[in-house]
């Protein structure tokens, strides 16, 4: 069973280069509102976003991986979420990277360089290329009671991001144990492929993979119904809210 939304109709994907887009949805149990948007189209949120995980990334003693001054600009997130709370503060978040042209764009080639899982690492993403692979980075949830609502919200974003992107193949880089908490939204880890100890040897980073032809098998149901509903809410919101950058249109 493959979901069909926008691009399974040829329909050209909202999330590009030169789009800019926001759209929300909000979780009935929790109340966390889920927003996803572009580094351009929401400044203040991206911000907020990113120096929640500088502080994440810190309180674990590995704010090096975040490559904070690189990040901060934009340049390389295709779009990203942020779960606010009804103060309106970010308490969570994850970015995304592509559709990838070549393998070497990927963060994963440095996370296991020198590592003997490495050359395994390229041909996984080269061999889904011409599919559409898009990678999931710098996801962090704040300390606190609504900790594993928003971890949750996070895991389902896979479907959305495939949607807003046209990609058939989702990855995300993490420890072990962190990856096996999103295989109910259909993710796999590739067993095949050796950790690496990634960012410190106190870590053993793997590789996970959600595909779109799969997913509907993969994920748990109840999983899957939600994320279904959440893509369908976000696709249309942002489909209302598109905009050309005005980068692009100076161009």
């Amino acid at each position: 069973m493959t979901i069909a939304f926008a691009h399974d109709r040829n329909i050209a994907p909202i999330a590009t280069a030169s789009r800019d887009f926001t759209a929300q949805v909000i979780d009935e149990r929790s109340g966390i509102t889920l927003t996803v948007g572009t580094p351009r189209s929401v400044p203040d949120v991206w911000v907020d976003y990113l120096n929640g995980a500088r502080r994440s990334y810190a309180k674990h003693g590995v704010e090096m991986a975040l490559e904070y001054d690189d990040v901060v600009r934009g340049e390389c997130t295709t779009l990203f979420y942020a779960a606010l709370d009804h103060t309106g503060s970010v308490i969570g978040g994850v970015r995304a990277k592509g559709p990838y042209f070549n393998a070497h764009d990927s963060h994963a080639l440095l996370e296991w360089a020198g590592q003997p899982g490495l050359g395994m690492v390229i041909d996984a993403i080269d061999s889904r290329l011409d599919d559409g692979v898009v990678e999931m980075k710098t996801a962090w949830a704040a300390d606190g009671p609504a900790a594993a609502a928003v971890a949750g919200m996070l895991a389902r974003v896979a479907l959305p991001t495939m949607t807003l992107t046209g990609a058939r193949y989702i990855m995300a880089t993490a420890a072990d144990h962190v990856l096996r908490r999103w295989e109910s939204s259909g993710g796999r880890v590739a067993e095949h492929i050796p950790a690496s100890p990634y960012p410190d040897a106190r870590y053993q980073t793997s590789l996970m993979w959600w595909d779109r032809h799969r997913i509907a098998i993969d994920a748990d149901p109840k999983v899957l119904a939600h994320m279904v509903q959440d893509t369908r809410i976000l696709a249309a919101g942002a489909a209302q809210t598109t905009w050309w950058s005005t980068s692009d249109i100076a161009a």
